[in-house]
């Protein structure tokens, strides 16, 4: 299809609903008759030269502008056609996979590099700033899908895209998956030119709990995130408890100055022994760590507030008193995280169909903030095991 008498008019409507609607920039140039492709003047957009869309196809995006949908931050869609965000590794994909179109009774889908629906959508909502790196459309990769019917449920599509990335990780070994539109930490606009000197006491022993930690920090999936961060519970709780049973039996032992060894005794010191063992399983190991290396009470505000909320109702205090109750309902409270830290470990690590909720589990929508709770807990641990005796101390 080119620009013809015929259809000059329509595109010429189409473009300036784009620029009225979607923050799309006028081009001082006119369209002539025969022209091929139609250039979209994406804001801050560097990739000028991929701007160009055939007509054919600038038509179909552009029918059904009025009613354009955008569904959970990654896809778009108007008239018949969906564009949702997929992320992999362009250099891979660009050797490994051939040029791949999947058909279906309801759909028609294919990979595509600067995605109209999504450029427009980011070009509308200001989800680009040059100065970090953050285009509206040529950061983008999207996979496209036509209807030839009806659109169905999002469910099925999300499944039957989810369907079509497996087919290409599995035969091409290209992992791709559903992607988001970007953001940004648009943290100051002027340079850090501050200059400080840190000292060898300022520092804290290296462990290799440290790398899991960067490692952690690093991964943009809050589920992978939350599973690095705990590994670091499960790395630390095991010495945790080790110098804490080892605490009780000095004491128990000590006491052998002023009572009688009988069996009441002997039988105290395997119930020690017992007491160790059960702290090495894995429901216990965030509650190790919790009762021994950390101040609940500061950390409880870096928590989800649905979980704060949740543990507050059960176990009978007010959030803003926190720092101001009993002993014994401080213990209540670090029983009742680490049962929502192992839950959710749970939740992640096993297979949904395999797996029952407890009830306890931090809702998807929290994870992100869990993972601060998290990190925060984290970085007691590493304190904690820095004022070890060398010989307690992990490396």
């Amino acid at each position: 299809m080119k620009v013809s008498t015929r259809n000059i008019k329509q595109i010429y409507s189409r473009l300036e609903y784009l620029y009225d609607n979607f923050n799309i920039d006028p081009i001082d140039e006119k369209i002539g008759i025969g022209e091929e492709a139609i250039y979209i003047n994406f804001p801050d957009e560097w990739d000028r030269d991929n701007s160009c869309y055939p007509v054919e196809d600038f038509m179909r995006y552009t029918d059904g502008l009025g009613n354009i949908q955008v569904i959970d931050n990654h896809s778009v869609i108007s008239g018949n056609i969906r564009q949702t965000i997929v992320n992999f590794d362009d250099y891979h994909y660009e050797h490994l996979v051939p040029a791949i179109r999947f058909e279906t009774d309801k759909y028609s889908m294919k990979i595509v590099n600067n995605p109209f629906l999504i450029g427009i959508v980011a070009s509308r909502d200001g989800i680009y700033n040059e100065d970090f790196g953050v285009f509206p459309c040529s950061n983008y990769k999207a996979v496209e899908i036509v209807y030839k019917g009806e659109r169905g449920q999002e469910e099925d599509d999300i499944m039957f895209i989810k369907s079509c990335l497996f087919y290409i990780a599995s035969k091409f070994n290209v992992p791709m998956s559903i992607g988001s539109f970007w953001t940004w930490d648009d943290i100051t606009d002027e340079q850090n030119d501050d200059s400080i000197t840190v000292s060898e006491s300022a520092l804290i022993p290296y462990c290799r709990a440290m790398d899991y930690y960067i490692e952690g920090l690093s991964i943009e999936k809050a589920d992978i995130k939350y599973l690095h961060l705990y590994k670091i519970i499960e790395y630390f709780s095991p010495i945790v408890s080790k110098k804490a049973s080892y605490e009780q039996l000095n004491n128990r032992l000590d006491a052998l100055q002023v009572i009688e060894r009988d069996y009441e005794y002997l039988e105290s010191i395997f119930n020690l022994a017992k007491q160790y063992q059960i702290s090495l399983k894995d429901k216990e190991l965030a509650n190790t760590v919790l009762d021994e290396c950390v101040d609940i009470a500061l950390l409880f505000s870096f928590l989800p507030e649905s979980i704060q909320k949740a543990i507050s109702k059960v176990c009978h205090f007010e959030i803003k008193n926190i720092t101001n109750i009993s002993p014994s309902i401080i213990e209540s409270i670090k029983k009742e995280i680490a049962g929502i830290l192992y839950a959710t470990r749970n939740s992640i690590v096993h297979a949904k169909s395999n797996y029952i909720d407890t009830g306890k589990e931090c809702p998807e929508e929290d994870l992100d903030q869990l993972n601060e709770f998290m990190a925060k807990l984290c970085e007691c641990l590493f304190v904690w095991n820095s004022r070890q005796n060398k010989g307690l101390q992990l490396r």
